[in-house]
Parts: C-alpha cells; sequence; structure tokens
C-alpha cells in the first residue's frame, strides 16, 4: 500500500499529458531510490518505442538506443514472462548458445554484470528491477537501475512494486485512449499546414515522444528533430509544447 500511496496519485495525475511516462518513472524511482530508468513498450508485430529514459545523466543514450534496436530481443524477462510483474535482472541469465551472430557486437561479456553481459554503451555494474505488464497493444517495460551496492532491493519492496502491476496497465491503456486524439479530426487540421516528417514528428510529440525517443523510432538524429520542431513551432505559430497541446485540444 506504500507504493501506491506514493507512486499513483501522481501516475493518475500525469494521464493525458505529454510527461506522463517521464512522470511516472521518476515517481517510482523516488520510492524505490533508483537512479536511471526506461519505459519501453514491446509490440510482437513492431519494433520496441522508447516512451522515455534518463540515461544521459550515466553517459548511456547509446545503450538504451542499442537495447532498443538489438539487444531487447535477449531480454529473459521477455521470454519468460507469462503474467505481469516485477523482476530481479539477477536472478535471470542470458545463455551464451541463444545469442545470434547479429546480436553478438553489441554485448559486453562480464562476469560483474548480473546477466552475465551488458549491452555496449549501458553503464556498468548496475543494479535491475523491471516492472512488467500488459498495455498500449503490448508489453510495457518499467526498468529502474542503480549502481551495485552491499544491498538489493528487499523481497518487500519488489512485492509492492509488483502490486502496481493491475493499475500501472490502466494509467497506460487511459494514457493510451487519451493520445489517439492525436489522430482524430482534431489532429488532420493541425496537421494541414505541415510537410509529411513534419506530421508524423508532431504527432508523436503530441502523444508524449521527447525527441530522444522520436529520433530513435525513426532512425534520425535528435538534431534533425529538433529542426524539425523548430519548423513545427513556427507554421503552427506556438512558442512551446505546451502550447501546441492547447492549439490540439481548441481544434478539438
Amino acid at each position: 500500500m506504500q507504493a501506491q500511496t506514493a507512486i499513483l496519485p501522481r501516475v493518475i495525475g500525469a494521464i493525458g499529458n505529454p510527461d506522463f511516462a517521464a512522470v511516472t518513472a521518476q515517481s517510482v524511482l523516488d520510492w524505490l531510490g533508483f537512479e536511471l530508468a526506461a519505459v519501453v513498450v514491446h509490440r510482437r508485430d513492431d519494433k520496441p518505442g522508447l516512451m522515455f529514459d534518463n540515461f544521459d545523466a550515466a553517459h548511456g543514450t547509446q545503450g538504451i538506443q542499442n537495447y532498443v534496436a538489438v539487444t531487447h530481443r535477449l531480454n529473459p524477462v521477455l521470454q519468460s514472462l507469462t503474467h505481469p510483474g516485477a523482476f530481479r535482472a539477477r536472478d535471470y541469465e542470458i545463455g551464451a548458445q541463444g545469442i545470434g551472430e547479429n546480436v553478438r557486437p553489441y554485448l559486453i561479456r562480464s562476469e560483474d554484470e548480473e546477466l552475465g553481459y551488458r549491452t555496449v554503451g549501458w553503464p556498468a555494474r548496475m543494479e535491475e528491477i523491471g516492472l512488467y505488464f500488459g498495455a498500449y497493444g503490448g508489453v510495457v517495460e518499467l526498468s529502474f537501475y542503480r549502481e551495485r551496492g552491499a544491498r538489493t532491493l528487499s523481497a518487500g519492496k519488489l512485492h509492492d512494486l509488483a502490486a502496481l502491476g493491475a493499475p500501472m496497465a490502466a494509467a497506460f491503456d487511459r494514457q493510451s485512449a487519451l493520445s489517439a486524439r492525436a489522430r482524430e479530426p482534431a489532429a488532420t487540421a493541425l496537421m494541414a499546414p505541415l510537410s509529411r516528417r513534419e506530421a508524423e514528428i508532431a504527432g508523436m510529440l503530441l502523444i508524449g515522444c521527447s525527441s530522444e525517443a522520436i529520433a530513435l523510432r525513426l532512425g534520425i538524429s535528435r538534431y534533425t528533430v529538433k529542426d524539425h520542431r523548430k519548423q513545427i513551432f513556427r507554421k503552427l505559430g506556438v512558442g512551446s509544447l505546451a502550447e501546441l497541446f492547447a492549439l490540439h485540444r481548441r481544434l478539438g
């Protein structure tokens, strides 16, 4: 109950806002006392979508990008997941025989890592806890990290985190439903002055994607995304994301 009291009011309050994933991740980080977080949506027939990460704080941006693009295929929790819950990475391992040649260049073998490997560019010696649940048309992975120390997360806290699976799934599904409004008639009117690529990026901004997430999703640089954002704001006569959302609401 302590986790629900500390976390859920902040998550529910962020539903419908562009920073929903960031607020959700930060609320859990604050409760866990961890440092880094990533929110990834895994869909069976599509590549994963990165909703949020703060890996730049640990110079790990390339690591999370490599995970989303390639090494998520080796995530042992995803491979064995049969029900939502919270899991410790140290309770799993990656078998060398299951690593394909196309994935091997993205991995560093190390006995000092919980899984026996870490993704190239990933911060070293991290304790990892993941909360997994069905939402957004797939499986949402909320993963949290901190530098490994003498103490690990207690079984009680892991249990409390697991209990958040159902309410988190409901919150993410609600966020998904509200995000779909970005594809409705209001969005069509909003996108009219924009080029095809600008409209694509504007739509992703309206569902709360960061510049980093958009760059990863579209295979372009963050600087290119920022250039497109400037053009979008100029053509629509807005000066910020908040004004973009306000314009979208007025059109709706």
